[in-house]
């Protein structure tokens, strides 16, 4: 480590009105580092990255750079400086090309007109140096998955000619075990050409993986700095919520599975991704599908949903037998649903937090079918009830649901489906992006479902969670399921191995229910 910083940030506070968001943090970044930035939702982390990005202006304190103070104040100014920024929540164009998002700004050009031609040609070495084969420049950002969208903004800020400071915030959050490993490839290398990283993650045992440093936040101030040789993960953990606390959730209550099917799928298949899947949910159940980007599992669970094209096969719900031709017809049948992407799919951004989470169930608040207008105390009622439940405070019920931080966002959209009540709740990714402290009440609230009776099929990349969380696991592998694994029996190493295809005779010991290949179908 070098003896001087690359990246010094001093006594740097940010004012919003009637908010207080950083107060006094210093940052000191050195060469040649990976330095980790931790904290919950709302502890000041991408207020402060959005300032040395250059988004944001501080209301007082300094940044340095090699020494000298520097006025960023604009993120083109950022990238003149060797500043780039991955964000959590991607700064893509979906009308675009990959190849014109990732070279946006600097695109090359022949006489007074862009070289395409150019341009397939830069997008595609940046996509090499990450490793992606699969995505072609020129195909439009909308049509990729959130996975694949991520990796494009990975790529895009690989494009910075002669980067000093490289920010990753919450790069992993859509990325499975595999994408991880590679992106994590990446920035060790980028760390032994001398660059500085900083990473944001609230998946704490990366941090203790790739950060040679972290910092944490809270409440908009610097908590302390620890060396990897200090850092432990409940150490972060305590240092992260201010108290002692579990690393790791624990499940205090589970199903023998022997209860009503409140989901069967047979013979599924998604265009060409997914073929002949079988799976079955019981009511109080839950069963979490993992598995390798593109192996499926995301299609599965929107097909479900109702959310998927040239689907066939057969999905039977308590209120109903057949494919489900749009989500709402799969919420009439008793289907709740928490996407992967909240902005674009989860929210209603200019309403309340009180609306976003009563939206599902106004037709349930009305006067009567004859008076189609909501009773205000009766929406008040029912949505403060869903509200205490998940933890989130009465006195945020009426601001813009954008003000909250990502994990009061996502325990928003959960209080929704507690609110209205669903047979089958299908959550896609259920805790990107979300602290440590929010992503333990998620789980808490998911468990409570399921005690009640409520079938849960979870999809997720995070393995820890996978485990933590399901009665049953399901792997998928090109498009079918691979195997079906018991939780409490299963390691991660045994995960990746289904995950890669790699089962028969490796892990037969811990089969639920010494089944394999066909996963639950009933």
């Amino acid at each position: 480590m070098s003896a001087a910083p690359v990246l010094r940030m001093s006594d740097i506070h940010k004012r919003y009105p009637g908010t207080l968001a950083l107060d006094g943090v210093d940052l000191e970044v050195h060469r040649g580092t990976i330095h980790g930035l931790l904290g919950e939702n709302g502890a000041g982390k991408s207020t402060l990255l959005k300032i040395l990005a250059g988004d944001q202006a501080p209301t007082s304190g300094t940044i340095e750079l090699d020494g000298r103070p520097v006025d960023i104040g604009t993120p083109a100014k950022g990238h003149e400086l060797g500043i780039g920024i991955v964000y959590q929540e991607l700064s893509l164009l979906p009308n675009l090309s990959v190849a014109h998002n990732i070279l946006l700004g600097d695109e090359p050009t022949r006489g007074l007109a862009i070289d395409e031609r150019a341009l397939r040609t830069r997008a595609s070495e940046a996509l090499e140096r990450i490793g992606v084969r699969s995505i072609r420049p020129d195909r439009l950002l909308g049509a990729l998955s959130l996975a694949e969208r991520q990796l494009v903004e990975i790529a895009k800020v690989l494009t910075l000619r002669r980067p000093r400071v490289l920010i990753f915030d919450e790069p992993t959050a859509a990325l499975n075990h595999h994408d991880v490993e590679r992106l994590f490839a990446i920035m060790r290398a980028l760390r032994d050409e001398g660059v500085a990283l900083i990473f944001v993650s609230h998946r704490y045992r990366e941090v203790l993986d790739i950060c040679d440093v972290a910092t944490v936040l809270r409440n908009g101030r610097l908590v302390a700095t620890v060396t990897r040789g200090e850092a432990t993960l409940e150490r972060l953990v305590e240092l992260t919520l201010g108290n002692a606390a579990d690393a790791t959730f624990a499940r205090t209550w589970r199903t023998d599975g022997t209860g009503a099917t409140a989901l069967r799928v047979a013979g599924l298949g998604v265009g060409a991704r997914v073929q002949g899947v079988d799976l079955a949910v019981a009511r109080g159940e839950i069963v979490a599908i993992c598995g390798l980007l593109g192996s499926g599992q995301n299609e599965v669970a929107r097909a479900i949903c109702g959310d998927a094209a040239d689907v066939t096969g057969v999905v039977e719900l308590p209120g109903m037998s057949g494919i489900p031709d749009s989500p709402r017809v799969a919420v009439r049948a008793g289907v709740g649903v928490v996407t992967e992407n909240r902005q674009d799919e989860g929210l209603f951004p200019s309403l309340s937090v009180a609306r976003n989470i009563g939206i599902a169930s106004l037709a349930r608040l009305t006067w009567s079918r004859l008076v189609p207008f909501v009773r205000g105390d009766r929406e008040r009622g029912a949505v403060q009830g869903a509200a205490d439940r998940t933890g989130i405070a009465p006195r945020v019920l009426g601001r813009p649901v954008m003000s909250l931080s990502g994990g009061n966002q996502q325990k928003s959209i959960l209080a929704r489906w507690l609110m209205r009540g669903c047979d089958l709740l299908v959550c896609i990714e259920p805790t990107r992006g979300v602290d440590v402290g929010a992503k333990a009440e998620i789980y808490r609230q998911l468990e409570g479902l399921a005690r009640e009776g409520t079938a849960v099929l979870v999809v997720s990349t995070d393995l820890p969670e996978v485990l933590g969380i399901s009665d049953r696991v399901l792997v998928m592998h090109r498009g079918r399921i691979e195997a079906e694994l018991d939780p409490r029996r299963a390691s991660e190493a045994d995960l990746l191995l289904a995950m890669q295809g790699g089962v028969r005779g490796e892990v037969e010991g811990l089969i639920a229910g010494g089944s394999i290949g066909g996963g639950a179908a009933a």
